[in-house]
């Protein structure tokens, strides 16, 4: 089937075939040319026959049949065409059949504990008094914010030197 040209199978004229036997069966014959009409035949406005029971059972187990056997066929081809897409298909190697274990979830065992120490630690960096390892000295934030109360953070005229030109009094910008 390489060539792209794909050939009808062995069931496919199998329908037609059971619709032939049933038309056969059902003893239909082809209609004769109509004669002109005359007239009525009954004049109360009447059928004259009533509906030919035999003939409508043989249609609906036709029609019966052949869904079945439609639904049938699809079975079967469901299940052939599924065969060979399997039969197609190259093995899995042992590297996609091996069983995978995910890593264990890394979550914390207590975490209002965790979150109580940290929250320890960092009331202790903002409220007592420690030595630095860069010789200067942390202070509690409250007793910093005492210290600054009123003064200005201006760095030249909390560290004038005498390197740096104090600027004119009308803030006008040095040349």
């Amino acid at each position: 089937m390489s060539d792209g040209i794909t050939r009808p199978g062995p069931f496919a004229l199998l329908s037609a075939v059971a619709a032939a036997g049933l038309l056969r069966l059902s003893g239909m014959k082809p209609a004769a040319p109509s004669e002109p009409d005359h007239g009525p035949h009954n004049p109360d406005g009447f059928e004259e026959e009533d509906v030919d029971v035999r003939r409508t059972a043989f249609v609906v187990a036709g029609l019966a049949g052949s869904v079945a056997l439609a639904i049938g066929a699809v079975g079967l081809m469901m299940h052939l065409f599924g065969a060979w897409h399997v039969a197609g298909t190259p093995r899995l190697t042992p590297q996609q059949t091996a069983k995978v274990q995910p890593p264990p979830p890394n979550l914390q065992g207590a975490p209002y504990e965790d979150l109580a120490r940290q929250e320890a630690r960092d009331k202790a960096q903002l409220t007592t008094y420690a030595a630095l390892p860069d010789g200067r000295a942390r202070i509690p934030v409250a007793r910093a914010m005492q210290l600054i109360a009123g003064k200005s953070l201006d760095s030249f005229t909390l560290d004038p030197s005498p390197l740096d030109p104090v600027p004119p009094a009308g803030g006008a910008p040095l040349r």
